[in-house]
């Protein structure tokens, strides 16, 4: 019974054993081929999770600042709160202390005290640098807790978080300030520069009506300003004819961007339709999968099978050794009793014959079993490689797809290329027409400049036409003045010279004819003034005509600056279109370098799945040897065992058999009889509608031999119409084939230009990449140095604040002292004058009786209340003291 425990438990083991490798691979191989599938499709989505990822970040730090905030609020509270509590015991404490001196305790408490602890108080809330050490601080305010018996709230972990936090906030403000800079000197800059072509304006609209009050009358101002009229309309033309070109170079920037936004939607279109032959394909994939599947599943059926055969098998084992167990016990019985008789020795040998044939039996089945085992395990290994076979042929019609799509998408990206080094080549263009235009316009504002000089000059010229006309203007006057002199003269003439009036008539007559000529002279002056006069009022008009026509230049002059200006946006949008397409440029190289890392990937996987499939071939040579080995074996076992199954059978299950037999003849009987009955019922019917169809097919057969010879006759004129447009078909195929052909040549050749291109990409990369590092070792060690000369700074500001509280507590003593010598300097004051007046009546009394009186010093202006002289005058005084005796 042992041994058979131990049988059934090893074989259930190794069944567990055997079925579950087998579903793994199966499960393996199954997401192999989907996981690729699926991998190969993501590719496409992984730069969208990585932004997702990127803006996640963002959240979780915007979160964690805003909790940073909080937490520095909270322990501001708290520390405050402290405070209030510390404070408090404070003034509990000196209370109690110092209950009978109130004033002197009261006073030092709420003066000097109280504010100590709300300056470091205050010292301790202000914000301080992230590299800070606050060990010191600390030590100090625990050694004054602890003389005080005040005990304040540890709170030193949420100190690396508020440095943190300061840190942070000292950046961004630090970044809001650079900013803020950066936009204040844009605001300057714009108002200067508002402000200069304010002054600018305001002085051409002072030369302007400088020009305009001056009076112009020589005939070189009218000749310069038709020379100015000519340059103008020699610019406008010019300018009309750059807006003519520059409205062809937009019509053809639109048809262009038209063009390429026909061919992104083209390229859109085929991108989509790729992705649906790839979506087809992945259904497909799927499909042929599920096909796997199923037959797999048909092959754990038929295993399953083979399986539930063994265990029969095992149980039949099972009960044959309960049998032999039970022989064995009769065996036992039956030699205890009848050990004195030989015939008990024949049935003993009969019983072992017997149990030797079950033990032989047993074996048997017991190899038979383990050949089972055997072939179901070759079997499994069979599947799994022909399995392996088909996925290998599905990658590599994989790999043979992706390499045609490869090939198409690298076609598109060539194509991709060429347009938008034509876009390049046009903006380029562009960018020279602008050039040239600026050109152009720069030598029209030289030219206005140099009209503005010649303005001036004209001005200039016609000031000095007016001084000449004012000196003639006062050479007129003094002829007026001498004529009136003249006038003056002759009235006295003739009232001196009346007696001799008829010796002068003669006289008289003459300068009577000057006086004519004189007056005619005036007249003609007048005459010349007056046409002056006319002519100042032409040149007038001429100015104010001169006016106007600068006012139709000064308005068609600013909305030429506008359209100017409406170009520039239209060349600044095309300049943001063009750093869009960069972008786009970078995008596809980006994409394509990643289909080279992914050809490189699939070329590795293809060599690894071809040493892979020799591999597995060798092995499949070794299995199919084994496998025809097992076979001889298996169907000498299978002989073997049905010879001995035979013979179980017969002994065992006859009567089984034949009772059931019986019962299922009889069943099978009736069932026969009942179909027998429905069958000659169905006959009748069915030979009734045979023959109705056959008469309808006859018809339709007549009907259908009609309509074939028509439609052999239309089929051959159609081969022949095909074979036409088949013949001429192929010709243009083949011509477009070697156009291809050509075209693909072309197309390898720029590729290996830009692999070359890619090439010298990358080692700029790698050299830029070392530059970085040698940059970020300097910034390593630059921070290093910065945070010790923090560190050293920090010290020093220690030391400084010190020596600040030492100096303070020197002032306070130099207070107190200089009040000291105040007092005592009033006190020698008093005293001194007690004694002076001692001295005085001293003085006074010793001088009654002496010759030479004295006069005390006190009395002297300018020598009061100065101790040097009390105390001369006290020697003084003692020494005449002295003498006097």
């Amino acid at each position: 019974m042992a041994d058979s425990s131990s049988d059934s438990d090893n074989f259930l083991r190794g069944r567990v054993g055997r079925r579950g490798p087998l579903r793994a691979t199966h499960s393996r191989a199954r997401n192999h081929g989907a996981g690729d599938v699926t991998e190969k499709i993501h590719t496409l989505a992984s730069t969208l999770q990585d932004t997702n990822r990127n803006l996640k970040h963002v959240d979780q730090m915007l979160g964690q600042y805003r909790e940073y905030n909080n937490e520095q609020t909270e322990a501001i509270a708290t520390l405050k709160e402290t405070l209030e509590q510390s404070i408090g015991q404070l003034r509990s404490q000196r209370l109690s202390r110092n209950s009978g001196m109130r004033s002197a305790s009261l006073s030092s408490l709420y003066t000097s005290d109280l504010d100590g602890e709300a300056a470091t108080g205050s010292r301790h809330f202000q914000p301080t640098s992230p590299l800070r050490d606050y060990g010191d601080s600390q030590s100090t305010r625990r050694r004054r807790s602890r003389s005080a018996n005040v005990r304040f709230v540890d709170e030193a972990n949420n100190l690396d978080q508020l440095h943190s936090l300061h840190h942070s906030l000292r950046d961004l403000s630090s970044e809001q300030v650079r900013l803020g800079d950066d936009i204040s000197r844009e605001l300057s800059r714009r108002y200067r520069t508002d402000a200069e072509t304010k002054k600018i304006l305001a002085d051409l609209s002072e030369k302007l009506t400088e020009s305009q009050r001056q009076e112009t009358v020589s005939e070189r101002v009218e000749r310069r300003l038709q020379e100015i009229e000519q340059e103008m309309r020699t610019e406008r033309q010019v300018v009309e004819r750059r807006q003519d070109q520059l409205g062809h170079m937009s019509v053809q920037l639109q048809e262009a961007l038209r063009k390429r936004d026909a061919k992104a939607d083209e390229m859109e279109g085929l991108m989509k339709n790729k992705l649906l032959k790839s979506e087809n394909e992945k259904s497909k994939l799927e499909q042929e999968l599920e096909r796997s599947q199923r037959k797999l599943d048909q092959s754990e059926d038929s295993r399953e099978a083979l399986l539930h055969q063994i265990e029969d098998l095992h149980s039949q084992l099972l009960k044959a050794e309960a049998d032999r167990m039970d022989l064995q016990h009769q065996v036992s019985q039956v030699a205890m009793h009848r050990q004195s008789c030989h015939d008990e020795q024949e049935d003993d040998r009969r019983i072992r014959s017997v149990v030797e044939r079950s033990e032989r039996e047993k074996q048997e089945l017991e190899k038979q079993i383990l050949e089972l085992r055997a072939k179901l395990n070759h079997s499994a290994v069979m599947s799994e490689v022909e399995e392996l076979k088909r996925c290998i042929e599905h990658k590599d019609k994989e790999k043979a797809q992706f390499a045609m799509h490869i090939e198409v998408l690298t076609s598109d990206l060539e194509n991709r290329e060429k347009q938008q080094q034509r876009m390049l080549d046009q903006l380029k263009e562009i960018q020279s027409c602008y050039k040239a235009c600026e050109s152009e316009r720069r030598q029209t504002e030289l030219q206005t400049a140099e009209l503005a000089q010649q303005l001036e000059e004209s001005t200039k010229e016609a000031d000095r036409y007016l001084a000449e006309f004012r000196q003639s203007e006062t050479l007129r006057l003094e002829t007026e003045k001498k004529k009136e002199e003249l006038k003056v003269k002759a009235q006295e003439s003739i009232r001196h010279w009346k007696l001799k009036y008829k010796k002068l008539e003669r006289d008289m007559a003459k300068q009577n004819e000057t006086i004519n000529q004189l007056m005619d002279k005036s007249n003609q002056v007048l005459k010349e003034k007056d046409d002056l006069k006319a002519q100042l009022l032409s040149a007038i008009h001429q100015i104010e005509n001169l006016r106007k026509e600068l006012s139709d230049v000064l308005t068609k002059r600013a909305q030429q600056e506008e359209e100017l200006h409406c170009k520039e946006v239209k060349l600044s949008e095309t300049k943001s279109q063009q750093i869009v397409l960069e972008q786009e440029i970078r995008e596809v190289q980006d994409k394509a370098n990643k289909l080279e890392s992914e050809l490189q990937k699939q070329i590795l996987v293809q060599n690894q799945m071809r040493n892979e499939k020799e591999r597995l071939e060798e092995e499949l040579e070794t299995a199919n040897m084994i496998n025809e080995k097992d076979q001889e074996r298996f169907l000498e076992m299978q002989e073997d065992i049905k010879n001995l199954s035979a013979i179980r059978a017969e002994l065992t299950n006859r009567i089984a058999e034949e009772e059931k037999v019986k019962k299922e003849i009889l069943k099978n009987f009736s069932d026969l009889q009942k179909h027998q009955a429905s069958k000659q019922e169905e006959m009748t019917t069915a030979s009734w509608q045979l023959k109705m169809e056959r008469d309808v097919h006859q018809q339709q057969l007549a009907d259908l031999r009609s309509e074939l010879k028509n439609v052999k006759t239309k089929h051959e004129r159609n081969v022949q119409e095909l074979m036409k447009l088949f013949r001429q078909e192929k010709d243009e195929t083949e011509n477009h084939i070697r156009r291809l052909k050509t075209e693909l040549v072309d197309e390898k050749n720029v590729v290996k230009a830009q692999r070359r291109q890619v090439e010298k990409m990358k080692t700029e990369c790698d050299k830029m990449t070392e530059e970085l590092t040698q940059s970020e070792q300097e910034n390593t060690k630059l921070r290093r140095k910065y945070e010790l000369v923090k560190q050293e700074l920090e010290e020093k500001d220690k030391q400084i604040s010190s020596e600040d509280d030492h100096l303070r507590r020197m002032e306070e003593a130099r207070l107190q002292l200089r009040d000291q010598l105040r007092c005592l300097e009033t006190e020698q004051e008093s005293i001194l004058t007690m004694i002076g007046s001692e001295i005085d009546a001293a003085c006074e009394i010793l001088s009654r009786d002496s010759v030479e009186k004295f006069k005390a010093i006190s009395l002297t202006p300018g020598l009061q209340n100065d101790p040097h002289r009390w105390l001369a005058e006290t020697k003084v005084t003692s020494i005449g003291y002295y003498w006097i005796k």
